[in-house]
């Protein structure tokens, strides 16, 4: 076994490579995104090798009543009561909070604009970090938790709470001794491109230092072991929005009340779950006005499958509207953003290597990170898995 220095890097396009010095002397290779490009999806295939239909995760909310947070509301018979964005922000952060444990934020613009009645359909999908030592997406085991069971010693820097420079942690990391298969995690680039964009003078002052800062760990790196593997990599890229769109008020404009339906806001998507065939059918016309606008379409079920991503029940949507680019739900405001469609180039990660890539394909998976982590270290890879080793 060799060792291993790997690096995550949110949201970094293929083409921001080439603002950082050090690591275009690399071998680089674009990586295909899945369909929904949101870090849920993105980070399981990445750490189980498998297609999303496999590991059965899309979106951070999903349909399940008996389990939201907030079916106590109902309870107390505060759920019916009129609420501002602030009484609901202070309900929303308590309860996942009481729950979870955690002081999670995310993700509240899609439940602002819903009356707190509506919440009761909901529950957070996405509790664990995908790095922790013991962690399972759906029935499948990170590679975290393969090198566990195989006493491989490795540690984890970077994954800190929200706000916080991950790339200044990275750069403090000083230890005595490095461990074989050291994982930095740099979640700097997603904020910051989502504030800037990618090609702005933000982001790419960011993409310098931490250029820097990589290329002194690969020194340390380098004179601790003389002979290593470094795999870098991004989960997808980032495209500019230009205009955003008012889902509630097309709506009224069409006649109907958004919030009469259970659905879900994301910032790229908006689903619906039915109660009868009625309901149904006036979503589905309304629907049909934003596509013939260019707005976006549906997410038929013949467009999951090509991408691997049709789920077993309506966990996530009996119904999915995807919002193109250039495209945002006015819910969401950022200036750039990831979830767009995998066939825009824009939304390619990358892999940087210092190992000859040896795969013919144009882009690499999602699902390589894994089994090439693992043949990297001798590691037996699982028949499960669904994606290929990127080198010798």
């Amino acid at each position: 076994m060799k060792p291993l220095l790997i690096v995550f890097i949110d949201g970094l396009k293929p083409e921001s490579v080439e603002y950082m010095d050090f690591l275009k002397t690399f071998n680089v290779r674009r990586i295909k995104t899945e369909l929904i490009n949101y870090s849920p999806t993105c980070h399981a295939s990445m750490y189980t090798g498998v297609y999303p239909n496999k590991h059965l995760q899309l979106f951070i909310w999903k349909f399940s009543p008996n389990t939201s947070p907030f079916k106590i509301l109902k309870k107390l018979k505060l759920h019916k009561i009129p609420h501002n964005i602030y009484t609901k922000f202070f309900i929303y952060a308590a309860l996942l909070r009481i729950k979870y444990n955690i002081p999670y934020t995310l993700m509240f613009s899609g439940l602002s604009k819903q009356p707190i009645s509506n919440w009761l359909n909901f529950d957070f999908d996405v509790v664990k970090s995908w790095t922790e030592p013991d962690p399972f997406v759906g029935k499948y085991p990170t590679v975290f938790k393969i090198l566990k069971d195989n006493n491989i010693n490795y540690e984890i820097v970077g994954m800190q709470p929200k706000g916080a420079k991950s790339s200044e942690s990275v750069q403090a990391h000083k230890p005595k001794k490095i461990k074989p298969v050291t994982y930095y995690y740099i979640g700097d680039m997603d904020p910051l491109s989502d504030k800037y964009g990618q090609d702005s003078k933000e982001a790419k002052v960011r993409l310098n230092e931490i250029d820097k800062i990589l290329e002194e760990k690969y020194k340390l790196f380098e004179k601790e072991f003389k002979d290593f593997y470094f795999m870098l990599f991004s989960d997808h890229g980032h495209i500019k929005v230009e205009e955003r769109i008012d889902l509630y008020s097309f709506f009224k404009v069409n006649g109907k009340d958004l919030n009469s339906y259970i659905h879900f806001v994301d910032a790229l998507h908006l689903r619906f779950w039915f109660r009868n065939e009625k309901e149904k059918d006036e979503v589905t016309k309304i629907l049909a006005k934003l596509e013939s606008e260019g707005v976006g379409y549906i997410l038929t079920d013949e467009i999951m499958k090509k991408y691997h991503s049709e789920m077993p029940d309506n966990r996530y949507g009996d119904l999915i509207f995807y919002i193109d680019v250039p495209y945002i739900s006015k819910t969401c405001p950022v200036n750039s953003m990831h979830g767009y469609s995998p066939e825009y180039p824009d939304s390619d990660g990358v892999f940087v290597t210092n190992r000859e890539i040896t795969t013919t394909h144009t882009h690499i998976k999602l699902q390589d990170i894994a089994p090439s982590i693992l043949h990297t270290l001798n590691i037996e890879i699982p028949e499960y898995m669904d994606g290929s080793v990127v080198w010798k």
